[in-house]
């Protein structure tokens, strides 16, 4: 059976089925430390990952915390795979193994990694949990940190491959946009980004055959990896948790520090994915539009209607001249509909799959500015395959030195094909972009309808392109997630 079709399977098994194993255990590891507050971590593994792949996790957050760590491994799973129904009772068992074991305190913290973090963020406000940290998962799409009812540090590898430094991108703007009016969400919901880690960082040995080869290869060892988990679930437990205010301005220090490192990082993510649109209008659109305008780029000016597919389909662009300028009216349709990743267990694209644009053609503008016209303009015709080049320029230029290369290197290029035309609007419309991969690597073709007054594209959006660049192209041939 291949990974994929394994995946689905557990996706299918979640929604089908709903009793619990009954034989959950617990494994204590007690402090390394004789004093200082306590907080006990009780760990939930990811999908059919061991409970003893935790070990050398836990260990490393106990050798660098400035706390009195316990950690309560828990496992026994059906088929090594948490459900939702098992969070309660087995919050409940480790509580109390840890407190049978010595723990005095309440601070109890949940920590999930993949699939166990997905279904632990689910229901751990329904336990007896005080705080969560997420390993290579996050809480919901539909729920804003802000509005979590616990405090979350979530834990990333840059080159994660089951949970995408894309979807990471999603809740890191969320945490923006939170800081933006309380500063404290720095400190109440970190989201660090670990360079150079995947989703088999966060374990000790390999991941199983299911989950493997939707991983990517990490740059670091395990053993740095983990001393890097190690200090910022320090972090985030002392400034939490800690009653010493000079380790909790350490803490906070250094939640600053990372939030300053992750924003390097992240924030040319954010800014990509909101040229293709930020909810109101597709900024590249604009700029396909001022492209397609050649030398009277600068005389141009464009504004973009986002719309609906139904409204879209009768839209059409429009130009008129004001004074010596030539005034364009664009609209366009971005695919960037997700469903919820709660029950999508698998990772998913995070891009849009296509922005559909609806431009006005060069004949057009060179016809509106026929007082000043260039017989040159009309000689080089556009084409919506440039714009998928553009796109993927835009995309290594934001991404790090050390992702462009690692793309250059290893990844599978993007084999730009020549555009596929129509003759007409009702052809043009439910024609997707084309979007295949083979050995080769992934073949794009625009859908075009060209006229002397428009020009339609069905292009590639940069933040798709950098998505690729980023994670999916450094996946090995066949991707099964393609």
């Amino acid at each position: 059976m291949s990974p994929l079709a394994s995946m689905l399977g557990l996706t299918f098994a979640v929604l089908a089925f709903s009793t619990g194993s009954g034989a959950v255990t617990t494994t204590i590891l007690e402090p390394i430390k004789s004093s200082g507050d306590e907080v006990g971590l009780i760990f939930f593994p990811g999908a059919y990952i061991p409970t003893d792949a935790y070990n050398k996790t836990a260990r490393a957050i106990q050798e660098a915390s400035d706390l009195r760590v316990w950690a309560a491994l828990t496992g026994g799973y059906s088929q090594n795979l948490v459900y939702g129904w098992d969070m309660e009772d087995a919050v409940d068992d480790a509580i109390r193994e840890l407190k049978a074991a010595g723990m005095k305190s309440d601070a109890y913290v949940g920590v999930g990694h993949g699939w166990g973090g997905r279904f632990l963020s689910m229901y751990a406000p329904e336990t007896n949990l005080t705080a969560l940290i997420l390993m290579g998962a996050t809480i919901t799409r539909k729920t804003d940190l802000k509005d979590y009812p616990l405090p979350v540090l979530t834990l990333a590898g840059e080159l994660d491959g089951v949970n995408k430094i894309t979807r990471v991108v999603e809740e890191f703007d969320k945490l923006r946009d939170e800081v933006d009016g309380f500063f404290k969400g720095v400190y109440r919901n970190p989201v660090v980004l670990i360079k150079g880690a995947n989703h088999a960082s966060f374990v000790s040995g390999e991941l199983p055959a299911q989950l493997k080869p939707i991983d990517l290869a990490a740059n670091i060892s395990q053993a740095d990896a983990h001393a890097m988990i190690g200090r910022h679930v320090n972090s985030f437990l002392t400034a939490t948790f800690s009653t010493d205010d000079a380790l909790v301005d350490t803490a906070l220090d250094e939640l600053v520090d990372q939030f300053v490192r992750t924003v390097r990082k992240l924030q040319p993510f954010i800014d990509v994915r909101n040229l293709g649109t930020d909810g109101e209008e597709s900024m590249w659109t604009n700029l396909a539009q001022v492209v397609f305008a050649g030398e009277y780029g600068s005389q141009l000016g464009v504004s973009n209607e986002l719309e609906k597919d139904v409204w879209f389909y009768g839209e059409k662009p429009t130009i008129s001249l004001k004074g010596d300028d030539v005034v364009v009216s664009t609209y366009s349709v971005v695919d960037d509909e997700k469903e919820p990743d709660h029950i999508l267990l698998l990772p998913v694209r995070e891009s849009p799959h296509e922005i559909a644009m609806k431009l006005i053609s060069k004949d057009a503008i060179w016809k509106a500015l026929d007082s000043h016209n260039d017989v040159n303009l009309r000689s080089q015709p556009n084409t919506c395959e440039s714009l998928n080049r553009l796109a993927l320029y835009l995309a290594l230029s934001q991404s790090s030195k050390e992702s462009r290369e690692r793309y250059l290197a290893s990844g599978q290029p993007i084999i730009f094909e020549k555009d596929a035309r129509v003759m007409a609007n009702f052809l043009w419309m439910p024609s997707p972009l084309s979007v295949r991969q083979d050995r080769e690597g992934l073949h794009v073709k625009s859908i075009a309808m060209v006229t002397k007054d428009y020009h339609y594209c069905k292009v590639l959006p940069p933040y798709r392109a950098m998505e690729w660049v980023n994670v999916d192209s450094l996946r090995a041939f066949p991707n099964p997630l393609i």
